[in-house]
């Protein structure tokens, strides 16, 4: 991690007079903002839902074991949609692994966004009956050839009914982290019956290493996007001692097909804003009008603990930090569902609110867990702020004043 530069990076200038059209602007940025006196940014934070956790493993099928004590679930990278058509949130989430390795993929849905069903699918059969919310059942990724999938989300503009729903996950080669596995594909038409193409799309070890998130479709570049982290040698190895220790970064690709991927760029990596041991564990995203809105999990390796930061963009590869100190959804309290860490999904913006779905992690990153608790459950939360609630601009006791850059808009 560098500790200081030698040369200081230009600035990008905007244009003399932007023209915004008709889309709406947050303040998660300063393109429009021209002088601003005595103002300062304000990020709003979500609520934590008064009844979370909202999922916790209470099915036969969710009672694998890992770290805790009981069984766990967990959602991982882009999971949960409001489904427009069908008037619905949907999501699929992983339980714990059992002790063959075996992992059930499920579904859960839910109508007001709080309350959330498992229906009976009647699709995978598990200990002699198919009354389950089972869509798959794989392994948990430590086995060469058994893809674990983790992103899903829904492409109303292919033209392939069969492929309306698109999922990725990893696929460990032989040996784990290493050719030819990598984020393999499945396709679905209803969501529900899967098809798995088998074959790494995005392969180990450089263009991925592992804990991976996909944007899905991004309208603005008419691409597929995903945030991988890349591995050796397009990352920084700690003093050069392996090439699987390396310090977590987030890369982007796109593609044009979900199958055809770019080589890997790195995107956002600790530098000497950082805390000395700080790595980036994952990142996922969204649209949200004008703007990509990011959610960064940043590890503190030492306490192997992290918290959420948001980011902002307007092209979705260069980002902004909306507050570099103050986590956007941070950890809970110790003996709290979500004490140790927390994974969300990307942004739903639905019914005048911004709905964050995560999974909370009660203990820390490590085995044995014993820096926060001598377990580690997992549960699946949420949290709420109202639309558009991302930042604000505050003026304190005196008067305050903030100047535009020219701008042109329609409506």
């Amino acid at each position: 991690m560098k500790t200081g530069s030698i040369l200081e990076p230009a600035s990008t200038p905007a244009a003399g007079i932007v023209d915004i059209g008709g889309r709406k602007q947050h303040f998660l940025d300063d393109l429009l903002i021209d002088e601003a006196n005595r103002i300062s940014r304000y990020m709003f934070r979500p609520d934590k839902y008064a009844g979370n956790p909202i999922i916790v493993a209470d099915r036969p099928w969710e009672d694998g074991r890992t770290r805790g004590k009981t069984g766990n679930v967990k959602i991982e990278g882009q999971t949960v949609l409001y489904d427009e058509e069908e008037d619905i949130f949907k999501m699929w989430y992983l339980p714990s692994s059992f002790a063959d390795h075996r992992r059930p993929w499920c579904y859960a849905t839910s109508t007001d966004g709080y309350h959330w069903d498992k229906p009976e699918l009647g699709l995978i059969e598990f200990e002699g009956s198919t009354q389950n919310n089972i869509v798959g059942m794989h392994g948990r990724g430590s086995e060469a050839g058994e893809p674990n999938y983790y992103n899903v989300f829904k492409d109303s503009r292919d033209p392939d009914p069969q492929r309306r729903y698109k999922a990725q996950g990893e696929m460990h080669g032989p040996g784990g982290h290493q050719p030819p596995g990598g984020m393999a594909n499945a396709y679905s038409p209803d969501g529900l019956h899967w098809t798995s193409n088998n074959k790494a799309v995005v392969q180990y070890p450089t263009d991925v290493a592992d804990a991976s998130a996909v944007l899905g479709w991004d309208p603005k570049k008419r691409k597929y996007v995903g945030y991988f982290r890349p591995g050796h040698p397009l990352t920084h190895e700690i003093d050069g001692i392996g090439r699987h220790r390396h310090i977590r970064t987030v890369g982007y690709a796109e593609s044009d097909d979900f199958e055809h991927w770019t080589p890997t760029r790195i995107m956002l990596a600790p530098d000497d804003g950082d805390r000395v041991d700080n790595q980036y564990q994952y990142f996922t995203a969204g649209l949200c009008g004008e703007f990509y809105v990011g959610f960064l999990m940043v590890h503190k390796t030492h306490d192997q603990v992290w918290d959420v930061f948001l980011m902002s963009s307007r092209d979705g590869f260069h980002w902004n930090w909306v507050d570099r100190h103050v986590p956007f959804l941070g950890r809970g309290e110790i003996g709290t569902y979500d004490a140790g860490y927390l994974m969300p999904s990307g942004p739903i913006v639905q019914d005048g609110r911004i709905w964050i779905y995560y999974t909370g992690f009660s203990g820390a990153h490590a085995d044995p867990p014993t820096r926060i608790s001598d377990t580690c459950e997992m549960t699946i939360a949420l949290a709420t702020l109202p639309e558009d609630r991302w930042t604000g601009l505050l003026a304190g006791p005196n008067q305050a004043r903030i100047t535009t850059r020219p701008f042109t808009f329609k409506g």
